[in-house]
């Protein structure tokens, strides 16, 4: 029967679970990289940790904190980064030549890569997952081979305790819960005899475990043995209440109850008498910091906490934003506000839809959590979601319910979780708005204002360390946009440094090209979560170009951009960029806070400024900043002639041919309108650029401050066209400059 009578896979079942190229790597016993058997490395007991580690998070990039924390705790030595590099190093050199696995160091640590097929924790999980879709012979053999997998306690041999205290406990548990599942699954298939035979070990090792025993009652009652089955109950009821101070969980009771009438039991006794069904409590601790948002919780808690009796289906809010705005604290916070309103429990699950490098969660598995925390037994789960989906409007139906649905991806992942009964709730947050989905209410999150960015500062940071320094923390507060992520990194690493001033780290930050790497703390990064939204974007193939519409608009100092600017800067038609912008808005990477307008937050702009200088070509980048240019000088000479000012002395600075035509302007309303709307944006691209076609862009727009009488401000313009000529060595533009 596989692992029926130890607690490990015997040594018969070892090499059944090879990949392709012979190369498995291994966490479910001793650490290592096999090749057909035979073990590659680590031969250190720290190069195993730090593998396993990697192992643990494929995929992901692991801080370097994380590392010397997983290997040495919180007492690491001195030089503990130092052997850390030596370790991956040589790591490096064990992974070397195998095919499709790459070690990478990437900011702020390493991340591994490989096909997780290869690993043998993720081969057990995905065949723990599988069984639940299958009948009860197929899912006994497939938990066996699961089972099979393991070759003692997981993280057998790497260093230190953290690890196997903290990871290792839970992978054990892992393990129990296919151990039981797989028992549960042979007593349903009339193999109570077997069960028999194993079941007293597994209680012995893990006495206080109420699962075991159910089995054992199960399995003695099928056998025709109900004195004995009662005596497993009043063991496992004294150790239970002599050890813990606790009585036996519900279903044993109700299991122990229906022995004693003599009635038929099986493993979902609780769900099919219509007893007590579970309250789950799943909602995350709130966050001590929070500020603001008033209104915000106040529409949303008015909406959830509604009559249900006013709608025919479940209320329905959704929280969207960018990337790092503050959403799932939000939706965290009411959702811990409202659930005394919800007296039958409150679900919970991170559905990862923008995750880096983490696979959003499919409908299907997000339903199997759902229906185990009502209660459901895990072979009782459905393994297609819509049957799955059913099974839970089912048991949510009259119950009032609240379902959190974090960090979801699109509508087509949340309509299958949605329950059909107008007594529950739901309370959504993504960065995409779901605006297929009916009857919503939408809250649309903004970043902080200067006085909420300083009162998260205040109770992060501690308010007499903030009005130490005023000045320097409302900087802190703008170099950050508003963004409470970044607030909340900065403050952490301010709270892990008392001694570093509020100034030191503003300092640190007004480096735009460092500002992204200074702005993370442990393993969370403003960087990483711009990423999750960009990945997602570039792995839809019709949000490539969309992508590199939003690099290309980083490379912009203007606050701000129109269509036909931004066409002009990809070199597409006004409608093509048009429809390209407003995909980049759907994914929260641009915000179209105009008609015809669009911007990015200024951290935003730091990122897709990192990934046009990674992804794009200097000559790219510079052609399409000329074309930008030449698209405001193109405007700006029609602005002229419109404006009836004399024009040929100064159209022989900047080049005879320009790549783009410009906007077509009409005379007086429009003229004025396009250069109030886009002053900021020119006075920026005149900063920003060098060569002649910034040099007349410059006179061109001091010309139209001598017209309205701002003097002052068309000097410091000549200033600036005669620096940008005087550092392209034009002499000929100095003059007229």
């Amino acid at each position: 029967m596989g692992a029926s009578s130890t607690p490990y896979a015997p040594a018969s079942a070892r090499g059944a679970d090879r990949t392709g190229d012979g190369v498995e790597f291994r966490l479910l016993g001793p650490v290592g990289v096999w090749m057909d058997g035979d073990l590659l490395g680590p031969a250190v007991p720290k190069q195993r940790s730090v593998l396993a580690v990697l192992l643990l998070h494929l995929r992901q990039v692991v801080p370097v904190d994380g590392f010397v924390q997983a290997i040495w705790g919180e007492t690491p030595p001195p030089q503990a980064r130092n052997a850390l590099s030596g370790y991956i190093s040589r790591l490096r050199r064990v992974l070397a030549g195998i095919p499709g696995v790459e070690l990478t160091t990437s900011r702020p640590g390493y991340r591994l890569d490989a096909d997780p097929m290869r690993v043998d924790l993720y081969r057990f999980r995905h065949l723990v997952r599988t069984a639940r879709g299958h009948d009860v012979a197929q899912a006994g053999d497939l938990l066996r081979q699961a089972l099979s997998l393991w070759r003692g306690p997981a993280l057998a041999d790497v260093a230190g305790e953290p690890l196997p205290r903290g990871a290792g406990a839970t992978l054990e548990e892992e393990r129990l819960a296919a151990l039981e599942d797989r028992i549960a699954a042979d007593l349903r298939a009339g193999r109570h005899r077997e069960a028999l035979t194993e079941l007293p070990a597994l209680m012995d090792a893990h006495p206080l475990r109420e699962r075991p025993a159910a089995l054992m009652m199960t399995a003695l009652r099928q056998d025709g043995r109900r004195s004995a089955a009662l005596e497993v109950f009043r063991d496992a009821r004294r150790r239970l209440v002599e050890e813990l101070g606790i009585e036996p969980g519900d279903d044993l009771q109700l299991l122990h109850r229906r022995i004693l009438r003599g009635e038929p039991v099986n493993l979902t006794a609780s769900q099919e008498a219509g007893e007590r069904l579970p309250v789950p409590a799943e909602v995350p601790a709130g966050v001590a910091s929070f500020v603001g948002r008033a209104a915000e919780v106040r529409l949303l808690r008015d909406a959830l906490t509604g009559d249900p009796a006013e709608t025919g289906a479940p209320w329905v809010c959704q929280i969207s934003g960018i990337g790092g705005v503050g959403k799932s604290t939000l939706g965290v916070h009411v959702a811990r506000a409202v659930a005394g309103s919800f007296p039958d429990g409150q679900l919970y699950a991170n559905l990862h839809g923008a995750t880096p490098d983490v696979e959003p969660t499919r409908p299907v598995d997000a339903l199997g959590r759902f229906l185990r925390s009502l209660g459901l037994a895990t072979s009782a789960v459905p393994g297609q979601v819509e049957e799955a989906a059913a099974r839970f409007r089912s048991l949510t139906e009259g119950r009032r319910m609240l379902i959190v649905l974090d960090n979801v991806r699109d509508a087509a992942q949340v309509r299958p979780l949605l329950p059909g009964s107008p007594s529950c709730a739901v309370l959504i947050t993504s960065r995409r708005m779901l605006a297929s989905l009916d009857d919503t209410v939408r809250v649309s999150l903004d970043v902080l204002s200067a006085a909420e960015g300083l009162a998260l500062l205040n109770r992060a940071v501690g308010a007499a360390r903030i009005a130490a320094e005023p000045d320097a923390a409302a900087e802190l507060v703008r170099l950050c946009g508003g963004l409470p992520l970044a607030l909340r990194l900065v403050s952490a690493r301010l709270a892990a440094r008392p001694t570093m001033t509020v100034a030191a780290m503003a300092r640190r930050l007004a480096t735009a090209r460092r500002r992204l790497d200074e702005l993370q703390a442990d393993d969370r990064a403003v960087r990483a979560g711009f990423q999750g939204s960009y990945q997602d974007l570039r792995a839809d193939p019709t949000g490539v170009a969309a992508a590199r519409v939003f690099r290309l608009l980083g490379l912009l100092d203007g606050p701000d951009v129109e269509v036909a600017v931004a066409a002009a800067l990809a070199g597409a038609s006004e409608e093509r960029t048009r429809a390209l912008l407003e995909q980049l808005v759907d994914a929260q990477l641009v915000e179209n806070h105009a008609p015809d307008r669009y911007r990015l937050h200024d951290l935003l702009r730091l990122f897709a400024r990192e990934r046009a200088e990674e992804e794009d070509s200097p000559r790219e980048r510079a052609d399409a900043v000329e074309r930008a240019l030449h698209c405001y000088l193109a405007t700006a000479r029609t602005a002229l002639g419109l404006s009836n000012q004399t024009r040929a002395w100064r159209t022989g600075i900047g080049p005879q041919e320009l790549s783009h035509p410009g906007i077509a302007l009409r005379p007086a309303d429009e003229l004025h309108a396009w250069v109030d709307a886009e002053e900021d944006n020119l006075l920026a691209a005149v900063a920003q650029a060098l060569g002649t076609p910034a040099a007349e862009l410059a006179v061109a727009l001091a010309a139209s401050h001598r017209a309205t009488g701002r003097l002052d401000d068309a000097a410091d313009l000549h200033l600036r066209a005669l620096e940008i000529n005087r550092e392209i060595g034009d002499l000929w533009g100095r003059r007229r400059a």
